[in-house]
């Protein structure tokens, strides 16, 4: 279904989505004109369903009068099929991974060609990082990133390495060869390292988590301040808390819904007109 609005082929879902896209990477809040700027969109346009996406909670309206991705986003992301369940179920490790470090502890999975990053613990006075819960870190860059590289499909693999590797850092590894060698000594060894390669002052070491098969559902990783250590001294612990994961995640029992349903707001429709939810459907 096409809008009216003067965008030929572009559906409402569509210009709803590349709405909610503008906020990808570290805008936290945008004003009216540069979401219009950002999306290609008439303002008129962007300012109709901005609104009807704060009706709905998708977006809140900021203090400056802009917009910010909306709580609502959250509560449907929670209900993700690769991340509930899996969440809860590594907690308990990530916690006790982190109070034996206390340093960054993080769990990723894979999407698209990136490691996103669906649970982060830290402490305040970790060494600076630029990943963050809901973020991304390149896959050939960081350690969690390769550890889910190394147990990835192969079309992963070949989908990122026949693309340019971007460097973030001079110890970044931008060789195709050099990544690829990186690779199999990451599923020699069982675990991968990243010595300053996403960010300088950072090391990081990370395992993945394997359920019953020779691919990664996901990753766990220390971040820890260069210099302090090598970024190996964590391996065992990483593993063994990836282990568990795997482990308890195969045990991992029916969890009950996060609750009956999504209550209290309207939903967001194809034709852009506020539909009330009915009570008790």
């Amino acid at each position: 279904m096409s809008g009216n609005n003067g965008v030929p082929g572009r559906t409402v879902v569509t210009k709803a989505t590349m709405i909610l896209n503008a906020f990808a990477g570290d805008r936290a809040a945008m004003s009216l004109s540069d979401l219009a700027r950002a999306t290609g969109l008439p303002v008129s346009t962007v300012h109709r369903l901005a609104s009807e996406l704060v009706a709905w909670g998708g977006l809140e309206r900021t203090d400056a009068g802009g917009y910010a991705v909306g709580i609502r986003l959250w509560e449907i992301a929670a209900r993700s099929r690769r991340s509930h369940g899996l969440r809860e179920t590594a907690m308990p490790f990530l916690q006790g991974l982190f109070d034996l470090t206390r340093q960054h502890v993080q769990l990723a999975v894979v999407e698209g060609t990136d490691a996103l990053l669906i649970e982060k613990i830290s402490a305040a006075q970790a060494v600076h990082t630029i990943g963050r819960a809901g973020g991304r870190l390149p896959l050939h860059a960081s350690a969690v990133g390769k550890a889910l590289l190394a147990w990835s499909p192969t079309d992963v693999q070949s989908r990122l390495l026949g693309s340019p590797l971007a460097s973030y850092t001079p110890s970044t590894i931008v060789s195709r060869s050099a990544l690829r060698r990186e690779l199999a000594e990451t599923r020699r060894r069982g675990f991968a390292i990243a010595d300053e390669e996403m960010s300088l002052g950072a090391v990081s070491c990370a395992a993945p988590v394997l359920v019953g098969g020779p691919e990664a559902i996901a990753a766990v990783s220390v971040v820890t301040p260069a210099g302090e250590t090598v970024p190996q001294k964590w391996s065992h612990a990483v593993m063994a808390a990836a282990f568990g994961i795997a482990r308890a995640y195969t045990q991992h029992r029916p969890q009950p819904p996060l609750s009956a349903r999504l209550t209290g707001r309207g939903t967001f429709p194809l034709d852009g007109t506020a539909v009330a939810e009915t009570a008790g459907r």
